[in-house]
């Protein structure tokens, strides 16, 4: 998880001031550590004391650098957030076609997905979440980076021609959505990675090329005005 992200200066401040004064190898070391945990267990049956313990400090010095189990989780839904945004905005802005954008984001899904797997799969335990005021904080922040980015999309294909004017912008946003996720969590979660090789073979995950050439025409079909 080496390629993570973790910009203090650039996400909200969910720890305190002490985390920040600790070497950078440190810090990534109790983020990629909570990562983990939280990913396997859930945010219900993490233990922040398991997760000092694994990383090599005390409980105590865990609190002096997060006042919660809450924070510290909220701390690692940023860093996803922050994955998310540079995945999304690298292909969002360029001056692509509609479906080389498309075709861009299934493939950065298919890479992201193996390199950030554990990521990947908290983002998948976060519908577990018992805590309701936690769910609807972080799914709203989530889910709105990628909903403004894909309407945006639509919109502008539509402008250009590249996507059927009947489409509406926001629930083909939504639409299209469903697709990367299902695609990330294919790739990274047990469940549905069993769920994927069910329907489409034991080798579909070596596969990428064809599984990209499948989404594409099945996007395709559903936008294209002709």
């Amino acid at each position: 998880m080496n390629n993570i992200p973790i910009d203090l200066n650039r996400g909200r401040k969910f720890y305190k001031s002490t985390f920040a004064n600790i070497s950078e190898d440190k810090r990534r070391h109790i983020l990629e550590t909570a990562i983990r945990e939280f990913a396997s267990k859930g945010y219900d049956g993490t233990n922040i004391n398991v997760v000092a313990k694994k990383a090599g400090i005390s409980v105590g010095s865990m609190y002096k650098y997060f006042e919660s189990k809450e924070d510290l989780f909220l701390m690692i839904i940023d860093i996803c957030m922050q994955v998310l945004e540079d995945t999304i905005n690298k292909v969002i802005e360029s001056d692509d076609s509609i479906m080389s954008k498309v075709e861009r984001i299934f493939r950065e899904i298919q890479r992201t997905s193996r390199e950030s797997k554990d990521l990947i799969c908290l983002y998948n335990e976060m519908t577990t979440i018992g805590n309701k005021d936690i769910v609807e904080r972080i799914s709203r922040d989530i889910e709105s980076i990628s909903a403004k980015a894909y309407t945006e999309l639509i919109l502008k294909g539509q402008e250009k021609g590249e996507i059927r004017k009947d489409v509406d912008p926001k629930l083909g946003a939504f639409f299209l959505d469903n697709l990367f996720m299902l695609l990330q969590f294919s790739y990274s979660c047990d469940y549905y990675q069993e769920r994927f090789r069910t329907y489409c073979g034991e080798d579909i995950e070596k596969k990428d090329d064809f599984i990209v050439e499948q989404l594409c025409k099945l996007v395709e079909s559903a936008f294209n005005p002709r």
